[in-house]
């Protein structure tokens, strides 16, 4: 059975349910006491029982609520043996419990993107931060109104759309709302709460981005870079400079180490795909793990790490100019913008530049996949545009380019 407690430090009442060997999960009511002493440890409820939160809602009917779903979750779970958290969110999602029987209710799809939101935040996955900017452009679209899916037709596509391109946002950033709403009634269509397949059709452009690679001397110069006096700097170029060196995802740079390491090879399993990889180390990599005695820095978030990088490049002067195309609030600029090389530069540029490098220096691709984690050759050519970077160094040798 499910118990009520209440975090002392923030006031926040949270349902728990015990789990096999011994584990719980915790899940927060988001129904917050001011004043500690309100709330009855014995009975797991406020004393006042006609206590409303914020809302206006009385706090012990929300706590019937999260304590029937649960035990429905519970007794469901026993015997699909499916995930419990999101089979909660379902049941709490689609059920009102008032005044005694469960009474079935429509959930509309702004109260769904919530709760996934909820559970996006407490799993701290990282996309949190983007679906909540999603939900939070659809909130001021939709006003005071929570449509059902069965609204989610075409007009409201073509009126949301319309509605980010008078934001002026980017082509690419209205493509990525529209990924997020999709997995969202997606998900929902799945679990059968709706039968509107209207988001099938969907479509959103998108603008090929400008990926850039660096070169091995670029690699050099910024290895090279004396960024002593700056700490954070020197340990954000050293963590890039391995990551370069062995192509990794971000979220697997900190865990590089000398005891992963034998004859100069890294095996390595990739935290997002549990894919297991054997990488050489060139020199560089030995020499920054030497540095740090044998493990890497502390990492910064990929953000902060992506200013500083910039920051980087600019001090290792790589100012070659790249144009990028540009349609802002549903128009196409007529002159593209222009960056220079260390403004376009993010911590996935280390893992392009290792895949990159490697090609033009002669690698089967084959064998820099197993490295990438790349599937297939179609997805490994659409990630560097092998045939555009093999063609452009082919062509260098002819007396016509030099």
């Amino acid at each position: 059975m499910a118990h009520f407690n209440i975090d002392k430090k923030t006031g926040y009442i949270y349902i728990v349910q015990w789990l096999p060997l011994n584990k719980r999960l915790p899940v927060s009511t988001r129904v917050k006491l001011n004043d500690l002493s309100e709330w009855d440890e014995e009975k797991e409820q406020p004393f006042d029982l006609n206590q409303k939160d914020k809302k206006g809602v009385k706090i012990v009917d929300t706590l019937a609520r999260y304590r029937n779903a649960m035990a429905a979750a519970v007794k469901e779970c026993e015997v699909t043996r499916g995930d419990l958290k999101q089979t909660f969110f379902t049941k709490l999602s689609g059920v009102v419990l008032r005044g005694g029987p469960m009474a079935l209710k429509q959930i509309s799809f702004l109260e769904y993107f919530n709760n996934k939101l909820t559970v996006f935040k407490e799993d701290k996955k990282s996309n949190f931060l983007s679906y909540q900017g999603t939900y939070r452009r659809l909130i001021r679209f939709f006003g005071k109104v929570r449509p059902p899916f069965e609204h989610l037709n075409m007009q409201f596509y073509m009126d949301f759309q319309r509605f980010m391109e008078k934001e002026n946002l980017r082509l690419n950033t209205i493509s990525k709302q529209w990924d997020n709403v999709k997995a969202i009634i997606s998900e929902a269509y799945v679990l059968k709460l709706h039968r509107n397949d209207d988001f099938k059709y969907f479509k959103a452009k998108q603008e090929k981005p400008v990926n850039i690679f660096l070169t091995l001397k670029e690699l050099d110069k910024i290895h090279d870079l004396n960024l002593k006096n700056h700490p954070r700097l020197e340990k954000t170029r050293d963590s890039f400079i391995v990551a370069a060196s062995l192509g990794l995802r971000f979220g697997d740079w900190g865990r590089v180490a000398s005891d992963l390491i034998k004859d100069r090879n890294l095996r390595i399993q990739s935290h997002k795909t549990n894919e297991v990889a054997i990488i050489p180390c060139n020199k560089y990599v030995i020499e920054i793990l030497a540095k740090y005695c044998g493990v890497m820095p502390k990492q910064l978030s990929n953000q902060k790490t992506n200013e500083n990088l910039k920051l980087i490049g600019k001090a290792a002067r790589l100012n070659q100019v790249y144009e990028k195309i540009s349609t802002v609030g549903g128009k196409r600029k007529l002159i593209p913008d222009k960056f220079k090389k260390y403004e376009l530069i993010t911590t996935h540029t280390a893992r392009r530049s290792l895949a990159t490098n490697a090609i033009i220096s002669g690698a089967n691709p084959y064998e820099v996949m197993k490295v990438t984690g790349h599937a297939t050759l179609a997805d490994f050519d659409k990630y560097i545009k092998m045939n555009e970077v093999l063609a452009g160094e082919g062509l260098k040798k002819f007396a016509m380019f030099q």
